[in-house]
């Protein structure tokens, strides 16, 4: 068990280049990099006992969020019951995609594609959600080509 966890790697994205271009400029703007941020700072232990600064891109922050009450959870009796979520890493979305038989996405895999899970956020990410509806014809989709990439 050792042995597995010392050596099992952190993602790395599929393509060098899916932090630069259109799609990335697109994740930036209407917003989506500030809670789903593409580099957090990590401290890297090695088996020697060394350790290394380095970056990884999970895209989030890994912080709670309030997303607004359409969100919410529901309990027993069918009350809502305000919920923060911890912003999920997008890192494996691209498998989540094209591998799954049916996949499911969103903090509790309540949304069944990608446009959907950006269209139920709200509070916090309301703004974001906002300027992904006002993109021109063709933006969304490319901005949902490139997260299938990550």
């Amino acid at each position: 068990m050792l042995e597995f966890e010392r050596w099992l790697a952190v993602p790395r994205l599929p393509d060098s280049s899916a932090d630069s271009g259109a799609p990335n400029a697109l994740f930036v703007r209407i917003g989506c990099a500030g809670c789903q941020r593409p580099r957090l700072p990590v401290v890297l232990h090695h088996p020697d006992g060394t350790a290394t600064q380095a970056s990884i891109a999970p895209y989030t922050d890994l912080r709670l969020h309030d997303l607004g009450a359409g969100l919410a959870d529901v309990d027993a009796s069918g009350h809502k019951v305000a919920t923060a979520w911890r912003t999920a890493p997008l890192w494996g979305l691209g498998y989540r995609v094209h591998r799954e038989h049916v996949p499911t996405f969103l903090y509790d895999d309540r949304a069944r594609t990608i446009e959907e899970a950006i269209l139920r956020h709200d509070g916090e990410a309301r703004a974001a959600r906002r300027d992904f509806e006002q993109l021109t014809a063709s933006q969304p989709q490319s901005l949902q080509r490139w997260l299938a990439t990550l």
